[in-house]
């Protein structure tokens, strides 16, 4: 396990990269963390080098399009439905209004094109002869199963995953962060025992 502290050391190096979802969305135009412009930044820097790629799996761009659509329909839930009585569930705007409307179409075009532009940098891959067993045993105490399975395909690919969420310590991985606790944490566990 080696956790790199971006606030120390934010100059990205030739290899694969896994930015974990809470590193995507901001870049997509999710902003709801204060160091969210640290982990653009950095992104911005990964561009510069000509070999340095970022992998992105099947798994997460399912994620992150569901989760920015999502975002996308409840600002215009909100807008429409507010304080309203008999309004609708939200899921049920979602699936049987949002999902139909106009709206839907123009905002997932324009994430693909988002995602499209930084095509240069982004290579697509899957985890490769995995075992069943494998890719469903995990700690759910520790993490959830998307965080798995990106742990596993950081593996695969030799990657370092950039993110801010704890679930990532203690594996047996590179993990680069601007989260001070988690770092800490690393710093902690690797500290000799008196």
């Amino acid at each position: 396990m080696n956790i790199i502290n971006l606030h120390n050391n934010s100059s990205p190096k030739d290899c694969y990269y896994i930015l974990d979802s809470n590193v995507w969305l901001p870049i997509l135009g999710i902003d709801d963390e204060p160091t969210s412009q640290h982990y653009k930044i950095f992104f911005d820097k990964i561009f510069k080098l000509e070999h340095a790629k970022i992998v992105l799996c099947s798994l997460q761009l399912s994620e992150i399009l569901n989760r920015l659509l999502r975002f996308h329909a409840r600002k215009l839930y909100d807008l429409k439905y507010k304080s309203r009585s008999g309004s609708p569930k939200f899921t049920e705007f979602y699936k049987s209004e949002y999902r139909c409307s106009e709206q839907f179409k123009l905002q997932y075009e324009s994430i693909i094109d988002d995602i499209e532009g930084y095509f240069s940098h982004i290579v697509f891959k899957d985890l490769t002869d995995a075992e069943f067993s494998v890719i469903t045993s995990f700690d759910s105490k520790k993490s959830d199963f998307n965080d798995h399975y990106l742990y596993l395909l950081a593996k695969q690919e030799s990657a370092i995953i950039i993110t801010h969420d704890a679930d990532f310590f203690g594996l047996d991985i590179e993990v680069g962060t601007y989260n001070f606790k988690l770092y800490k944490s690393y710093t902690d566990s690797i500290k000799p025992k008196n």
